[in-house]
């Protein structure tokens, strides 16, 4: 079986003489033999394959042409039977063919044809082609089919049979996923885990369960980060009980090898690479032989530069998945990205000088290469809370914290030392947590290449490549934004791609709203689409101190201006109050969520969640892994959840217009607010409950932004912040 591969022999014989032109099917009238009939094809010594001499029963008739076609998508893997159409026309009608790798059609008389392939949320190739009275096959012209993987040798030699015998591969490009990046995975049982004590929560226990190789990567690492903060044991443990539930604490007690790579703050300068790491990792990236690696790593993207998206070779991605027909294909096709290209340009600063502002943002985690967690959240204090985002959690506290100190904010009588905080973490169980690992192999090979610090103590590791047992049915794609040397911008793509297809609605949640490399895609595909709305939520940018203010205000005043009713702009807030003594005993708490989702859902269809902020930035230079997700009813379910926790009540059968119930909502906020404003925030209820009008439901209000010319910083490039 390794040195054969199979075929199913299509005889379009009569279909071209004796059927009607209107009939499509196939059946006996036009002698079309459809029959499932097998030949082998031989890796042959000159590894050139061919059908052998053999012809099946029933197949008698001379052949004039034989095609061999590989029907693939644009990775090189196999496309479904399952909603996958691959048809050839000719004068008397159309055949369909089993669209299965080395599919043969066998053709009897000459004359012109079109060949289609199709497959669900695929797009589609047809070309057109020729075959003379010699069984010479010309035409298949792919002009305006760029973007497809298309390897042909027309014509290449001739089978025992005396037929002319020519192959060609067929690469469909995904409607949604990136034609550049890692390939789309079937079969994967994916979880969106939503804040911080759900996500850490069930990080912890596959961490617990890893037999030998764990791989983590973060922006940022605190040893003391904890993972779990169980009620009401937590408040009360001793430092030396809670270090068992911190990241380190539960790796201590592993007996996988464990992998840490952590981001170096401001590029490749030494100077700051003490922000992002402490003395705990630092004293285990010292230990040689001790089975807990570290190593740093920086960004060093800087200057001014043409960017584009890397091409790829379809030929190689064909090579690589059917190795023994590598001789069929010997040429290379490399096609280029539909992204358009930009320059980029850090001096655009100020300082009017160009200097390294990069840094690596990827926040992920592999277990025994089988399972994967990518996400938005760092091994950081600020990255935990529950989805209550209560104003008074006494978890959201640093590990010093005493237990007097959590007790206060249990009572009121102080705020917590981290505010409330919105991210998203994806667990995925199957073979895309490979493509996981593969991105922390790159990055951990280069270290190791370029003699980084503490690299003496790190060891080389490989990918498995024993298969993974399907555990879902979600299709998922592993994307990536990776800076020179690797040049990777599987997350721009994927984005490009759902803003073009979008149809109803795109719904954005993340730390940033400043992507002007999108904001031209968005603004045209709404003009396109009338009924296309634009839901954003996100957080206040500081006039004085974010240097992203212009842009941010630059991109929302454009929105506004063109689609004022189908642009919503809405921030979060949690809300409490605390009684006090004097005559307005009842305050206020308003606490601005802070929103750190990297989250892109389109038409309930497609998601994207991961460490990528929407900025110039994140989709160019910063290092940054998200997750692609196409699955209608997985994603719903998904957008629901997420609306209902931003309401604060189940939607149900109500969730059809879910953006007018966020509208709605947060006008009312809105109300509540303005009414504590005019109270001075503190009202005299003498024990009573508070009256109608002043508690809000859930967490969203409106917001705002002011002219792009009230930023301290107005001449930072579009690309820096």
């Amino acid at each position: 079986m390794s040195t054969q591969h199979f075929i199913l022999l299509f005889s379009l014989s009569a279909l071209f003489l004796v059927a009607a032109c209107d009939d499509t099917t196939t059946t006996s009238n036009n002698n079309i033999n459809n029959s499932n009939n097998i030949n082998n094809i031989n890796n042959t010594s000159n590894n050139d394959a061919g059908p052998d001499a053999d012809v099946p029963d029933g197949d008698t008739n001379p052949k004039l042409a034989r095609l061999q076609i590989w029907p693939l998508d644009i990775w090189g893997q196999p496309l479904p039977v399952a909603g996958t159409r691959l048809t050839v026309t000719g004068a008397a009608g159309t055949v369909q063919l089993t669209p299965d790798p080395g599919v043969e059609a066998a053709f009897e008389t000459a004359g012109d044809f079109t060949l289609c392939l199709s497959s669900d949320q695929f797009r589609e190739f047809c070309t057109e082609f020729t075959i003379d009275a010699g069984g010479l096959i010309s035409g298949m012209d792919t002009t305006g089919l760029e973007a497809f993987g298309f390897l042909s040798r027309l014509n290449r030699s001739t089978s025992p049979d005396g037929a002319t015998l020519s192959s060609i591969a067929i690469g469909l490009p995904h409607d949604w996923f990136s034609s550049s990046g890692r390939p789309m995975r079937r079969g994967n049982q994916i979880t969106l885990l939503m804040d911080g004590e759900e996500a850490w929560e069930a990080v912890r226990k596959d961490l617990e369960l890893a037999q030998h190789q764990i791989l983590m990567a973060s922006w940022w690492w605190e040893s003391d980060f904890e993972l779990t903060r169980v009620l009401p044991d937590h408040l009360t443990l001793g430092e030396a009980a809670r270090w068992q539930n911190t990241v380190v604490g539960v790796l201590e007690s592993s007996p996988a090898i464990v992998r840490v790579l952590v981001g170096e703050f401001w590029g490749t300068h030494d100077i700051f690479d003490w922000i992002t790491r402490d003395d705990t990792i630092l004293s285990y990236a010292e230990t040689p032989g001790d089975g807990f690696e570290f190593m740093g790593q920086g960004n060093a993207t800087s200057d001014q530069f043409r960017f584009e998206v890397a091409t790829f070779d379809f030929g190689a991605r064909f090579t690589e998945s059917f190795p023994m027909f590598s001789a069929i294909f010997p040429d290379a096709q490399w096609i280029s990205s539909e992204v358009p290209g930009k320059d980029v340009d850090f001096s655009e600063s100020p300082v009017g000088i160009a200097f390294q502002a990069a840094s690596w943002h990827q926040k992920f985690s592999v277990m025994d290469q089988a399972v994967t967690f990518v996400g938005g959240m760092n091994v950081k204090a600020t990255d935990w809370d529950t989805s209550d985002h209560v104003v008074y959690e006494p978890r959201r506290m640093t590990f010093e914290s005493t237990t007097a100190e959590r007790l206060d904010v249990l009572n009121k009588e102080a705020e917590p030392t981290q505010g409330p905080r919105k991210d998203y973490v994806l667990r995925i169980e199957g073979s895309a947590a490979r493509d996981s690992a593969d991105v922390f192999l790159r990055r951990w090979q280069h270290q190791l290449a370029a003699g980084a610090e503490f690299s003496e103590n790190a060891s080389p590791f490989s990918l498995e490549t024993s298969p993974l047992p399907e555990s879902g049915s979600s299709l998922v794609q592993i994307t990536a934004t990776m800076p020179s040397p690797f040049s990777e911008n599987a997350i721009l793509e994927t984005w490009f791609n759902a803003i073009r297809n979008a149809e109803d609605t795109i719904f954005i949640e993340d730390q940033y709203f400043r992507i002007p490399y999108l904001t031209g895609e968005i603004i045209a595909r709404m003009n396109a689409r009338p009924g296309l709305r634009l839901v954003v939520i996100t957080k206040p940018v500081d006039e004085w101190t974010d240097g992203g203010c212009y842009w941010t205000n630059v991109t929302v005043g454009e929105l506004r201006q063109q689609f004022p009713t189908r642009f919503f702009l809405f921030q979060l807030r949690s809300f409490d109050t605390v009684v006090t003594w004097g005559i307005d005993e009842t305050e206020s708490r308003f606490t601005d969520i802070d929103v750190h989702s990297k989250m892109l859902i389109v038409d309930d269809r497609f998601m994207s969640v991961g460490s990528c902020n929407k900025n110039n930035r994140g989709v160019i230079y910063e290092g940054e892994l998200n997750t692609a997700v196409y699955d209608p009813v997985w994603v719903r379910e998904q957008r629901i959840r997420i609306v209902d926790n931003i309401l604060g009540y189940p939607t149900g059968a109500l969730s059809t217009d879910w953006v007018t119930l966020l509208s709605n909502a947060a006008r009312n906020n809105d109300q509540v607010w303005a009414a504590w404003d005019d109270e001075g925030f503190d009202i005299s209820l003498d024990g009573a409950p508070l009256p109608v009008g002043y508690t809000p439901s859930g967490f969203i209000y409106s917001l705002s932004f002011r002219d792009p010319v009230d930023c301290l910083v107005e001449d930072v490039g579009p690309d820096l912040f």
